[in-house]
């Protein structure tokens, strides 16, 4: 299998035009944006579906590993669901890198409405073997 960026990602894609097109401002080992989910991405009315936030705290967690230039893919994720996450208002979602052993990079993400958590996660991803790309 061949790791090709085609812009076509759900969470980052700017050429998917159904996707979140989340854009992060990086630091090493870090990564956050702030983003307003719309509509089609509603479960109950004006609350996001949970698909879709467990898919802006995996991207968080993977911007984190790219800001170090590091190929990796989700082996991994744990979601807590704290508040219901609202559709159209302005979030923040940070995602950060705890650990790397071998292969394996350990990760925590959180979004953030001002200074209530509303969803967490920690994941593990594991980094693409020389010759798999």
């Amino acid at each position: 299998m061949n790791i090709v960026d085609t812009k076509m990602c759900f969470g980052c894609g700017k050429k998917n035009k159904f996707g979140l097109q989340l854009e992060f401002s990086l630091e090493k080992g870090k990564a956050i944006t702030e983003f307003t989910l719309k509509p089609q991405f509603q479960g109950w009315n004006d609350i996001a579906h949970g698909g879709i936030v467990a898919t802006v705290l995996d991207e968080a967690m993977a911007w984190a590993i790219k800001s170090l230039n590091i190929k990796a893919v989700t082996a991994e994720m744990n979601v807590k669901y704290r508040q219901p996450t609202p559709i159209g208002k302005s979030l923040k979602v940070i995602g950060n890198i705890l650990e790397s052993k071998g292969r394996a990079i350990f990760t925590e993400a959180k979004i953030i409405d001002n200074e209530e958590i509303l969803a967490t996660a920690t994941a593990t991803y594991i980094k693409i073997k020389e010759g798999f790309e």
